[in-house]
């Protein structure tokens, strides 16, 4: 599915290993011959089948561009009387059937606007017709998906394109399936402005009202907010740099075909914002990336990554070299840094090279290609001609995740082996793969790389802490995956108390200068301990939307900037946004009530699960109180159909559970009963579990109890209930301990001096990062090796968290080669943050 939500599977390949390996070969032969052949016969596939009679028979193949599946995936329907088209979305090996999105549908936004732009693509590279009609066909859907007011739904659940409005990742909103159905509109009008004038009027006419949506959605512009002590852009779409990245390529495509000073105001917005979030650099984590969230400063995930391709080619259009400049540090560093060594699907803090897809490839494929344009300079083209060697095989699987033969391109990579391989090729997967082959092919500096394998590497290593040996101390092993911001390697850490150490054994292969980054936990200083309790009621509550039940219930204060998780910049101060819960409970239910204190109007123009873009209260549960998962999830929101409980984990009304609403002199007023068996849960006094409660604040922030993402359930803040309430919050154990050494890590490499990195230098919330060792380049000897860890901090209450160790050549250096002979060979120098390329015939 789009944006990477389903994960590739591990399933064994069954297609033999010298198929593969002769299209490779191939493809090698095309490329030494200086050209790509522009019409070769398409595959017999099961396209032919479902392909629209067309007389003449269409031509789906263009040189590597092959879209037989794509169009085997595409299916003509009827919406509204109208001829239109959807995508399939998923196609599962070895039979490469239509499967459809269990719950979600059988075709989305996400996978048919990308589609539609491949088609057009096509066309202006070919002239062939039927690709402009399926293209007409699908741009007719993604009219059927836009609302009224310019947002989008996603998914369809039926060929008779039935909207599912309800479900989490097809209700009405304005994100990531928004703005691609945007860009897909801009491009359709583009194509179809001189073909078809009144198509490609109706397609403007739904753009401007999505840019019209898109203009209202970009809200504090000016402002930032302050993360882990970053300054933060707070005008980003959504928060989120990456969606925000999709709709300046969007409003590049209109503004190519037609100027205005709106579209132009808006890509200014947006790319300002893009170039200024941007962190780290070769040598400082998080070197160069532009981080896709505004919540998570240190975190980067390949899919979506079109920052650089967004920056470029707005830089290029308006002649702003500040964009182009932002896009050249990414590619320059982080780019550069992932050709040298291997491709990854996210990093935060330490790298990942499972799941690797089609789509966080083509991001940086065509990163580096929107660079080539906006530059001249054809480093860029030959860097994303070797990055789409990816598809050909040069990847952790040596596989090719792409086959011209048949247009199929598949969905993951899961590990070092061709049998972590999947096989299936769904919408997404073969779209991407699509979009960078006909990307790259269309370059001949770029295309002569595809067929390249690496021969050698002087690798980094990733060394997991919790596989450390205990020296002395009582060193606890833990498990845990995302934190919020950031993401633990392989489910795991170690934590170490004071007089803990433990070694880390590892092996170097080739004797060098190496840099030691260790990813670990930093900390803020001890706050006073959130204890909010659930008090007994002593008779069943009236769910009426007054408070006069509620006097003896303790209040949970969300009222300060330790509460505000994202949006800080907006805050106005308590008196403007903030509220006041409480909790109550009896053999039957959970009482929840909330005094909301909010200056702006309330505002709900929405029902079930679009509740999110008006007022609503939110509210997390882990009823186990273990820390470990978030098995409750539901709003509050007074709707134009009345109160509603929308349960997201069920996807429907919370049975049986009852909310009152009242306007108030201050604000409002929520006023709930849960029943407890709609939790699955049995009180008693005593009972803790994982709660926390929250609301949207400064515009597209969130304010919550926990101040934390309310989605991770070690963030939860425990709720015990109580017979009587028991007595204030004191003071965390070690609050005396305020300086940055209260928490710290020794680390120490062999025989060498010890290292202290001190750990309690956050202002904000504990967050994880990967941090330099101060020691300088270590020069390390083939062989083995130790490292030593231990827990430093003066605080001896306080624990340090560690993740693990990444260790770096000073030069990273690959060597490939094609099936011909000819040997590239590329360092990537971490001091001077350069990329050296030397090619050998």
């Amino acid at each position: 599915m789009a944006d990477g939500t389903r994960a590739p599977g591990a399933r064994r390949r069954c297609t033999k290993r010298a198929f593969m390996l002769s299209s490779l070969f191939a493809l090698a032969g095309a490329i030494a011959g200086c050209r790509l052949a522009s019409t070769p016969t398409p595959a017999a596939t099961p396209a032919a089948a479902s392909a629209p009679a067309t007389t003449p028979r269409p031509n789906l193949r263009h040189g590597l561009v092959n879209l037989a599946h794509l169009d085997f995936l595409t299916e003509d329907v009827e919406l509204g009387g109208a001829p239109a088209a959807i995508v399939h979305i998923y196609s599962e090996h070895p039979k490469y059937e239509w499967v459809d999105a269990a719950g979600e549908g059988i075709a989305c936004v996400d996978d048919v606007a990308r589609a539609a732009i491949v088609y057009l693509q096509f066309y202006e590279d070919t002239g062939e017709p039927y690709a402009l009609e399926r293209a007409r066909r699908l741009l007719t859907f993604c009219l059927h998906m836009q609302a009224e007011d310019g947002d989008w739904y996603n998914f369809v659940l039926d060929r008779q394109g039935t909207i599912n409005r309800e479900g989490n990742t097809s209700a009405k909103s304005f994100g990531f399936w928004a703005v691609r159905g945007m860009w897909a509109l801009a491009t359709g009008y583009r194509v179809f402005e001189r073909l078809d004038p009144t198509f490609a009027a109706t397609l403007q006419a739904a753009y401007l009202r999505s840019e019209a949506r898109l203009q209202a959605n970009i809200r504090n512009l000016g402002r930032y907010d302050m993360v882990h002590g970053l300054r933060v852009p707070a005008w980003l779409l959504n928060q989120a740099s990456d969606q925000s990245a999709i709709a300046v390529l969007a409003l590049v495509e209109y503004e190519r075909a037609a100027p205005n000073p709106t579209t132009e105001a808006l890509i200014r917005q947006l790319a300002s914002a893009m170039a200024e979030y941007q962190l780290g650099d070769a040598q400082t984590y998080p070197f160069g990336i532009h981080p896709p969230m505004a919540s998570a400063p240190g975190y980067w995930h390949a899919w979506g990554a079109a920052q650089s391709q967004a920056l470029a080619a707005a830089g290029q259009l308006l002649g702003d070299p500040t964009w182009v400049s932002s896009a050249r540090r990414e590619a320059d560093t982080f780019f550069s840094w992932l050709l040298a060594s291997r491709m990854l699907s996210e990093m935060g803090a330490l790298p990942f090279h499972r799941d690797q897809i089609a789509y966080g490839v083509n991001s940086i494929v065509q990163g580096y290609l929107a660079l080539w344009r906006a530059t001249g300079e054809e480093a860029y083209a030959r860097r994303a001609g070797l990055a789409a060697a990816w598809f050909f095989g040069e990847n952790i699987a040596g596989v090719p995740m792409y086959d011209p033969e048949t247009g199929r391109g598949f969905d993951g990579i899961r590990g070092s082996s061709e049998f972590m391989v999947n096989r299936n090729a769904g919408a997404e997967s073969t779209i991407e793969a699509l979009m960078a082959i006909r990307a790259v092919s269309a370059v001949p500096q770029a295309a002569r790389y595809l067929a390249l394998r690496a021969a050698d590497a002087t690798p980094y290593q990733v060394l997991e802490a919790e596989n450390a040996q205990d020296v002395s101390g009582r060193s606890a092993y833990r498990a845990g995956d995302w934190l919020g911001d950031a993401r633990l390697s392989n489910g795991h850490y170690l934590e170490l108390h004071a007089g803990d150490r433990v070694r880390l054994p590892f092996q170097v292969a080739q004797a060098g200068d190496y840099v030691v980054y260790v990813a670990h936990l930093r900390q803020r200083p001890p706050q006073l301990a959130k204890a909010p309790q659930a008090l007994r009621a002593a008779s069943p509550i009236r769910v009426d939307g007054r408070l006069d039940e509620w006097p003896a219930a303790l209040p949970m204060r969300v009222d300060s900037r330790d509460n505000i998780l994202r949006g800080g910049a907006a805050w106005q101060g308590p008196e403007q946004d903030s509220f006041l819960a409480y909790a109550l409970w009896d053999a039957e239910n959970l009482y929840l009530a909330a005094e909301v204190t909010q200056a702006a109007p309330h505002t709900q123009n929405e029902t079930g699960p679009s509740v999110w873009k008006g007022d609503a209260l939110w509210v997390y549960m882990d009823t186990s109180g273990s820390g470990t998962r978030v098995d409750v999830k539901f709003t509050l929101a007074q709707t134009p159909q009345g109160p509603q409980v929308w349960d997201w984990k069920g996807s429907t009304f919370l049975p049986g559970a009852r909310l009152a609403w009242a306007p108030t002199a201050q604000g409002y007023t929520y006023e709930a009963a849960i029943p407890f068996a709609a939790l699955d849960l049995e009180p008693r006094p005593g009972l803790a579990i994982g709660f926390d409660i929250g609301k949207g604040c400064c515009g597209s922030g969130f304010m919550d109890l926990s101040g934390k993402d309310p989605d991770v359930a070690a963030n939860l803040v425990p709720l015990t209930f109580v017979d009587v309430p028991a007595s204030a919050p004191t003071a965390a154990p070690g609050a005396r301990q305020s300086e940055p050494g209260a928490v710290a890590l020794s680390v120490q490499v062999d025989d060498g001096p010890a290292v202290l990195l001190p750990e309690q230098v956050s202002p904000d919330r504990d967050y994880l990062w990967l941090d330099r060792l101060e020691t300088g380049p270590l020069h390390l000897d083939a062989g083995p090796h130790t490292l030593t860890i231990g827990y430093a901090g003066s605080d001896p209450e306080r624990t340090s968290v560690v993740d693990g160790f990444l260790l770096q050549p000073t030069v990273l250096r690959r060597t490939l080669r094609s099936p011909a002979g000819a040997t590239l060979r590329i360092a990537y120098d971490l001091g001077t943050g350069t990329l050296s390329w030397q090619e050998e015939p």
